[in-house]
């Protein structure tokens, strides 16, 4: 009776640490949450009047936030997005008043907040670019946050 009562308080003990932590397989994180961050991010950084060609994941990593105290996950991925419309336009490079915050960057990036020349970055309309990135989810105790700030409940 011990054992059975040990086995059932260990199994509330688990469940109880929260939805993330009480799966033991398949709660991390997709490629559906994967391409809803894309979306925001594509939509925030460039343009919301895209269309998403292609989506690959191509690896999947687990790993430790913080020295050990959060617990991560990272999905590797390449997508390549069309831009019918073009972004940041203002920016272009033959634009009389060309906008102060404008990049010449010819590096293009999701997350990376911190590329060697900062701003906003043209994208001709029509223009395809290839995004070969990664992304990377902190666990919570109400699910995953993504590098777009929403919270993803695999």
């Amino acid at each position: 009776m011990r054992r059975y009562l040990a086995a059932s308080l260990a199994i509330v003990n688990f469940l109880a640490a929260g939805p993330a932590s009480a799966c033991l397989l398949g709660c991390r994180p997709g490629d559906e949450d994967a391409r809803s961050v894309i979306a925001h991010l594509v939509a925030k950084r460039f343009s919301p009047h895209y269309t998403l060609l292609t989506y690959e994941t191509t690896r999947r990593a687990d790993f430790d936030m913080i020295v050990g105290e959060v617990r991560g996950y990272e999905i590797f991925f390449r997508a390549q997005v069309q831009f019918p419309d073009g972004a940041n336009l203002d920016c272009a490079p033959d634009t009389p008043k060309r906008a102060a915050d404008c990049s010449n960057d010819g590096y293009f990036s999701l997350i990376r907040d911190t590329r060697p020349i900062p701003g906003r970055q043209y994208i001709e309309p029509g223009g395809v670019r290839t995004f070969d990135e990664d992304l990377r989810f902190a666990e919570r105790k109400d699910g995953w946050k993504g590098p777009d700030g929403q919270i993803y409940t695999p």
